[in-house]
Order: structure tokens, then sequence, then C-alpha cells
């Protein structure tokens, strides 16, 4: 690996291996969904990748599997249909052990994931607002060591990288409950950052994040982001609760993915992208991801 880190005490994935709930919610309730997703990379052998599984008691539109991956500049991306209360469709497999399988015609994939920093509790602070009153989203990010070994299309890359894995169950509906994000997630040794700022449908700009190091979990209060002209990452400030400022600046983008989030629409829909990069921390070297997403309006 690139850069190196350590996993103190932390040996379970904890609320990030959340069983599924398949009688959380019935035909006449708004949309459940049950989410696991992992972003990926690993710059030295130019590897990077998603997997993000969504399945519902009661979203007839709502269950996907989902593998994005590039390796040295090959793309192969494979979407399937879920069963309710599964995370795995033809040819995927999402463990919430932390072992994830691809078994497809072009690709081959067996990789373990194990947990690095304390899980950010997105929970806390309902930035994304509850579609239901009182019962709100439940959300977890953390960081991971991402190894394995991928075979596309008859060659073979051995995989020894970082990661975010996500687990959120809850009602949600991403149309409804937020106009547009932006989150930036990256991995510095010891350090793991996850920040997002949300614009509501009311209007309301929310920011909520954790930046995670030996010393504890340290919450963002406020977050900047610098965008290229074609609104590309370049840059984010961000201040701690205890008035500490930190800025994190792009070093190179090396790869992006589609994220499908909703079902499919003649309606607004959500669109969302990953840029994967490398990244510096307050000078200190990294690499993670930037996601933005928008509700596209016009049908």
């Amino acid at each position: 690996m690139t850069v190196t880190t350590s996993a103190p005490g932390i040996t379970a994935w904890g609320p990030l291996a959340e069983p599924l709930h398949d009688d959380a919610a019935g035909p006449g309730d708004p949309v459940w969904k049950d989410n696991s997703y992992l972003s990926y990379w690993d710059v030295e052998r130019r590897v990077f990748g998603s997997f993000h599984f969504s399945t519902s008691p009661n979203g007839e539109g709502a269950r996907r599997a989902r593998c994005s991956l590039l390796v040295d500049g090959e793309q192969i991306e494979i979407i399937e249909q879920l069963e309710r209360g599964s995370f795995t469709s033809e040819s995927l497999f999402f463990g919430l052990d932390g072992t994830i399988t691809v078994d497809h015609p072009e690709l081959q994939a067996q990789f373990v994931n194990a947990p690095l920093h304390a899980p950010a509790d997105f929970s806390l602070h309902e930035l994304i607002p509850p579609l239901v009153p009182g019962k709100p989203l439940q959300h977890f990010q953390q960081s991971c060591t991402m190894r394995g070994s991928i075979e596309l299309r008859g060659n073979r890359t051995e995989v020894d990288g970082f990661g975010m894995r996500d687990r959120t169950w809850g009602f949600r509906d991403e149309a409804a409950q937020w106009a547009e994000y932006a989150g930036l997630v990256a991995v510095f040794g010891q350090s793991f950052l996850s920040v997002m700022k949300f614009l509501g449908t009311d209007g309301t700009l929310a920011t909520d994040g954790y930046l995670i190091d030996a010393d504890g979990s340290h919450h963002i209060g406020d977050v900047t982001f610098r965008r290229t002209a074609a609104a590309q990452f370049l840059a984010a400030r961000f201040t701690l609760d205890d008035g500490r400022e930190h800025t994190c600046v792009m070093r190179s983008r090396d790869a992006g993915f589609f994220v499908p989030m909703g079902a499919e629409t003649e309606g607004p829909a959500f669109g969302t992208y990953d840029d994967f990069m490398t990244l510096e921390l307050d000078g200190k070297p990294g690499a993670g991801f930037f996601e933005q997403g928008i509700v596209h309006r016009v049908h």
C-alpha cells in the first residue's frame, strides 16, 4: 500500500454489519431502503472501484446491485437486480462480514475488507431530514483496508488498498429529501476524513462530518468546497467544532463512476457521480473520492 495506517482495537464491523430489515415497511409506507456501499482505491496498482447494494421490502424499483471497476484504464460495470431481503444478485455478493465476491463472465473477484478507524455516525445530527417524522435514517461510515484479487477479461491483478464502507437503513427518497449534496471521503495514514454538505428541499444548507484519528473522532461543523469551471473538486476547507481549520487539496484525478440512486422515472431524478483522486490533507498524502449529486427536475 502507498499509505500506511493502523486499526487500534477495531476488529469487527459493528453497525456496518447491521442485518437487513425485510419486515420494516409495507405497501402503504414510504420506501424503506437497506443500503451497503463500499468504494475503494489502490493507487499503486491503478485500481478504483465501487460496490453499491440497495434492497427494499416495499420499493419495487429500488433493488439493485452494482459493481463499477477501473483497472489500469480498463473499465467494467455490472448492474443486476436484487431480491428483497438480500445482498446477493446473479453475479455479485456483498457480505456484511467483510467478504465480497464477483462471479461474472467478464470479471471474477474476491475481496476481504477490514475496519480501520472507528465508525462515523451520521445518524446523530439528522443531516438527512427524516422522511417519516421520528424515524430518522440510520447512517454509518467507516474506513477500511481492501485486499483481494481481480481477473478482468483474463487479466489478473492483486489489490491491496483502502476504502470507505457505508451502511444505511430507513425510510428514504433522495429526490424528495435533498435538492443537492456533496461529500468528500479520504484516508490519510492515521486519519479518516468524511464530510458532507446537503441542500435540503426547503433551501437549508447543512454540514456534517468527522475527522477520525489517533486522538479520537472530531466533528466537522462546516465545510466549503472549491471546484473547477466544470464543477469538479479542487479543494475543501473545513472547520472542527473546536475551531481548528484544515485544508484538503486534490493532487490527481484518477477515475470516476456514475452512482444509480433511485428507480427509473419520468419525474425528477437524482444524478450522482464519484471522482476518485489522490489528495493532501494539510500536506499529508492520501487518496479518496468526491461525490456530488443533484436533483434533475427537467423531464
